[in-house]
């Protein structure tokens, strides 16, 4: 990562990283959804059909440390960060868009938070969405107001829907393989979709190691395809290890453990 990158998701909360999924993974991505039949279903069962990405293997497995993002997972949230969630959206002509939502927050209930001590970034929840599907100007899509993870008073906006008239607002346009990662302190939503194709993102979501926003424990049968740094990433959150009093080592992003071809 470099010194500008790290300046300017300081910045505006967010950033966006190119060419994230080589061809071959976006395929391989792309076969396993056209596989669901999500274009006969309508908005609600298409949500409840990807709301656990793990569920469906393979490649989506291979997400949860790609060696191009988890540097900034490290940077941004925590060394010994951990996956707290995933699900994704698959939006059609005329899908609805997504009321913003996002606000700091220092409340224990939250965790949310965006702080910076001793040159030293300190992101609560943190979102990597990645892009399977281009995403031009006048498509729709993800939105947010740059700045607004380090607001000082409550945002006006928050649960009203994005309009793309709003000058606060800023679109993000991506090509297929681009990420962006982005802070859950941002003020942000999605824009209703109404490009000619569909808009597929996938959105894995990062806490630090002693905090979560899910309750969600894995199961043996889950855990049996990961490898032992994805298992380390996916494991319950604590400084401490109950099952073990085994201590949280930081992840190490020295190597690429997930399968070639991410």
């Amino acid at each position: 990562m470099s010194d500008i990158e790290r300046y300017l998701f300081d910045v505006n909360g967010f950033i966006v990283v190119r060419d994230v999924l080589n061809t071959e993974m976006l395929e391989r991505l792309n076969a396993v959804l056209d596989q669901q039949g999500l274009d006969d279903l309508d908005e609600q069962a298409r949500d409840t059909k990807l709301n656990w990405l793990p569920d469906l293997g393979g490649p989506f497995l291979d997400l949860i440390d790609h060696p191009r993002i988890l540097p900034y997972l490290v940077e941004f949230v925590d060394e010994r960060v951990r996956l707290d969630h995933s699900y994704g959206r698959h939006m059609v002509t005329g899908s609805p868009g997504l009321d913003l939502h996002g606000f700091p927050d220092d409340r224990p209930r939250n965790c949310a938070w965006y702080h910076v001590r001793n040159g030293c970034i300190s992101a609560g929840l943190t979102v990597v969405s990645f892009a399977l599907t281009d995403v031009s100007a006048g498509d729709g899509g993800f939105v947010c107001v740059p700045g607004s993870h380090k607001a000082n008073f409550p945002s006006p906006f928050l649960d009203t829907p994005a309009d793309r008239k709003q000058p606060w607002l800023t679109h993000v346009e991506l090509r297929a393989g681009d990420a962006v990662i982005f802070t859950e302190a941002l003020t942000h939503g999605a824009l209703a979709w109404e490009g000619p194709g569909v808009r597929r993102a996938l959105f894995y979501k990062y806490a630090p190691g002693q905090w979560a926003w899910l309750s969600h424990e894995w199961t043996s049968e889950e855990l049996e395809p990961l490898t032992p740094r994805q298992r380390a990433i996916v494991g319950p959150p604590g400084v401490i290890y109950s099952h073990n009093l085994k201590e949280r080592e930081p992840i190490d992003i020295g190597t690429a453990e997930a399968s070639a071809g991410v």
